[in-house]
């Protein structure tokens, strides 16, 4: 295959696949604690001969946005949000899995466990799932994330930090994978606080808009490199 056909091609590839992340980070745009995802490639450098060097983008994984969305005042006893740390993250289980997450819209589920949107148990200090023994109904969390019923301290949040340069992967439901955690020392628990999603509708319409120009572009591109090779081709019998 020519190299110009193929170089237009791995970057139409490329292309497609930042349009499915824009996708992505634009649908969970009021997604609350949603983390925005950005694609990232780097160049792959192969050479046909000494004097000709070709660039090919090559996929790197996605990095994830860890700053913080706009607070939301809903005054929702179990609606939490954690602040002043970027990479702080409340955990939660998923079958045998400790995953994190950053969307604090949570609830009581039949068992009294404090769970999340998808019933999944928000985890405490000692990882294992925090019940509310009922006795009242007012319930209060502190900033260190004790959590109160009436008078009595029935549990503390764990809060993890993801450390830096460790992996976030998307395991659906608003929850993240990291592969390396720790004990955050550093944050704050509001209540009847929902943190919103950290998408930028606007900016990602605009990424979206100068990718679709760019797609147009190596069409263009395409087409009059289809054009030379099948004036060559027509020329090369009367040679």
């Amino acid at each position: 295959m020519e190299s110009t056909t193929f170089l237009a091609l791995s970057k139409q590839v490329a292309i497609e696949m930042r349009l499915a992340n824009l996708a992505n980070n634009l649908a969970n745009s009021s997604t609350p604690g949603f983390k925005r995802t950005e694609m990232s490639f780097e160049s792959f450098l192969r050479r046909q001969d000494a004097t000709a060097p070709i660039l090919y983008p090559v996929e790197r994984p996605a990095r994830t946005d860890l700053t913080s969305g706009p607070l939301v005042t809903t005054g929702n006893q179990l609606d939490l949000a954690v602040t002043r740390n970027d990479r702080a993250f409340f955990l939660v289980q998923r079958g045998d899995e400790r995953l994190v997450t950053r969307a604090g819209a949570m609830q009581i589920d039949a068992e009294r466990r404090i769970v999340t949107a998808s019933g999944d148990p928000i985890l405490g200090a000692d990882e294992a799932p925090i019940v509310l023994p009922g006795r009242s109904a007012d319930v209060n969390v502190t900033e260190g994330g004790a959590i109160y019923e009436g008078a009595e301290l029935v549990g503390q949040l764990a809060v993890v930090e993801v450390v830096a340069g460790a992996t976030l992967d998307p395991q659906g439901g608003n929850l993240l994978k990291a592969s390396r955690t720790e004990p955050a020392e550093q944050f704050t628990v509001k209540q009847g606080v929902i943190e919103q999603s950290n998408v930028q509708a606007v900016i990602e319409l605009t990424r979206l808009i100068q990718l679709s120009r760019d797609f147009e572009a190596l069409q263009q591109v395409s087409s009059s490199e289809h054009a030379r090779l099948v004036d060559v081709i027509d020329r090369i019998p009367a040679v």
